[in-house]
């Protein structure tokens, strides 16, 4: 049984598995005679206390929109939804729950009903160090309610927390990794002195010198028409994803000719290292893996190879995609300017030849969005990029920039939700 108990206690941290738990519960909900039982039981499972009647009335109400198959919804179908959870205190369920709840909602396609689930975390996780029921807040407390503060731009309280950070187990590391974000998102730095080299090894150092002060063209991995690609060979260096060898990615017309820096994540390292991965870098002059995971994949000792620092330990319980991992790691080392081409944020589905490995599976963009990768954060934290002017970007960058968050969500609706097809 302690075995047993482990393994499910493993189960609940994995916001997968708690996805699915919601996902059966909201499907078995639609034809039972009390909808709420069934949340009310999926709570429980998942180590939640029982949900509030404002949340069990909200719930109902779902529920009905799913089971009445409309072929198509309306705006009116879930604007009071939409209200009603924002009437909600966001003390009435756990940080954790909101994010659940915001992943069914992307799940069932309707995005803006998700954003409104997934601000009440925020919310919950800027005052979770507060909390009058812990006798100390853990660590991992301070570092969540410092990151919400920062989202919610209450910078006064999320340098409260840090103080707080300096005073408790966190790594030294992590300590100045938490400070650089809050300077960075803050703005409290000016555009030309955003840099934090302080942490870094011979391969950072070597990597500042090299994009330090620089123009750098940062293209994305969305096919387009437009003719930029000599605009793009223009720039003291070009930055691209997952490049493989050849001439995928480098169509000289809309996407330029050069790669001299390539960023990896997991799948794309291991696709990588299990080529002639010497030739490819021998093409360019960066490789930069995501994580460690990527990392191990090559020789210790191969000097092309970096890794980047990654901030997801900060995270409301999910990742950075490997488009916002880059700006952020080019940030560190004071590039002068930085130019987002092809790059739509998931607004296009598809994916220029050569980007992934060939005959792979379509990308399940919710199921990415619900397991790993939340759009909205995505959003969010490059939104603020641009806003503070580290980052521009390209036409249809500033378009996506210009929607604003509301703007973006319905969009993304549009491309991968239920406007035009009822997912519920």
């Amino acid at each position: 049984m302690l075995i047993d108990g482990w393994l499910y206690s493993r189960k609940r941290k994995q916001r997968w598995w708690r996805f699915l738990q919601l996902q059966e519960v909201y499907q078995s909900a639609q034809s039972a005679a009390e909808p709420e039982k069934l949340l009310e039981r999926c709570f429980r499972k998942l180590g939640y206390p029982a949900p509030e009647q404002e949340l069990v009335f909200i719930w109902r109400q779902w529920v009905a929109l799913g089971a009445a198959r409309k072929p198509v919804l309306s705006p009116d179908d879930i604007t009071s939804l939409e209200s009603s959870v924002q009437a909600l205190s966001c003390h009435s369920i756990p940080f954790l729950a909101w994010l659940d709840l915001c992943r069914l909602a992307i799940g069932v396609g309707l995005y803006g009903f998700a954003q409104r689930f997934r601000q009440q975390a925020i919310l919950c996780g800027a005052s979770i160090a507060d909390d009058a029921g812990a006798k100390v807040p853990t660590t991992a407390a301070l570092a969540c309610g410092m990151y919400c503060c920062l989202e919610l731009q209450d910078y006064v309280r999320a340098e409260e927390l840090i103080v707080r950070l300096e005073h408790s187990d966190l790594s030294r590391e992590k300590l100045r990794q938490a400070r650089w974000l809050f300077d960075l998102l803050s703005g409290k730095r000016p555009s030309r002195a955003i840099g934090d080299r302080s942490g870094s090894d011979e391969l950072d150092q070597a990597f500042g010198d090299y994009v330090f002060g620089r123009e750098l063209a940062l293209v994305g991995p969305v096919p387009v028409t437009v003719a930029q690609g000599p605009e793009i060979d223009g720039f003291d260096r070009v930055v691209k994803f997952s490049y493989q060898g050849g001439d995928k990615g480098r169509d000289s017309e809309t996407q330029g000719k050069r790669i001299d820096v390539s960023y990896y994540n997991n799948t794309q390292a291991e696709r990588l290292a299990d080529g002639p991965y010497a030739e490819v870098l021998a093409q360019m002059d960066w490789g930069v893996c995501i994580n460690r995971k990527g990392r191990s994949r090559f020789p210790y000792d191969e000097r092309r190879i970096r890794q980047l620092e990654s901030l997801q330990w900060l995270l409301p319980d999910t990742h950075l995609n490997a488009g916002p991992n880059a700006m952020l790691d080019l940030l560190r080392f004071n590039p002068s300017y930085i130019k987002v081409f092809n790059t739509d944020l998931m607004l296009s589905a598809g994916r220029y030849a050569g980007y992934r490995a060939p005959g792979a599976k379509p990308i399940q963009y919710t199921r990415s969005f619900i397991k790993t990768h939340d759009p909205i954060l995505q959003y969010k934290v490059i939104n603020r990029l641009w806003e503070l002017g580290y980052i521009r970007g390209d036409d249809r960058f500033e378009d996506v920039m210009e929607m604003g968050l509301d703007g973006y969500l319905k969009s993304l609706q549009r491309v991968h939700g239920a406007d035009e097809q009822a997912l519920l």
